[in-house]
């Protein structure tokens, strides 16, 4: 399982709306600036970042969570999204590249599409799988929540 720590905003029957803790400095970070990916991300979204999360425990808004995703869940999306389209568009343009440059793009791109038509269709029949989506795993009492060190990174030599 991967986790992280979650504040509820809203909660609806059996689901709960959260926002994720921004995370901690790791110690390599500019102590002026910040995370150099963190400044990236945030410079992409508009708005703080909030997701829906089945809730079997019943939180209240306001409450600390973790919030736990099922690491071959996550695995086995990277591959549907990332590797399976790749290796769609690799093996499309070889398999075409001997009726010319022009066959193989065409191979390439016709095979890339009908692969993220696939994976989307694929996608949909697991989107109601309680199995892959992220959910409360539990409360964070007080005394637990993790410490933000501001000002601790190294200099780096």
């Amino acid at each position: 399982m991967i986790e992280t720590e979650a504040r509820v905003l809203q909660v609806e029957p059996g689901f709960a709306w959260v926002e994720p803790r921004p995370h901690s400095p790791c110690g390599q970070c500019d102590p002026v600036n910040g995370c150099r990916s963190l400044q990236l991300a945030r410079m992409f979204s508009l708005r703080q970042p909030r997701f829906r999360v089945l809730d079997p425990l019943g939180v209240l808004p306001g409450e600390q969570v973790n919030i736990a995703v099922p690491e071959a869940g996550m695995l086995r999306s990277a591959a549907l999204l990332y590797a399976l389209p790749l290796l769609a568009l690799l093996a499309g343009a070889m398999l075409a590249a001997a009726a010319g440059e022009t066959a193989a793009v065409a191979g390439g791109t016709l095979a890339l599409l009908l692969t993220l038509w696939a994976v989307r269709g694929y996608s949909r029949r697991l989107a109601g799988d309680v199995r892959f989506q992220p959910h409360v795993a539990s409360r964070v009492s007080p005394h637990q929540l993790s410490m933000e060190f501001v000002g601790t990174c190294r200099s780096r030599s």
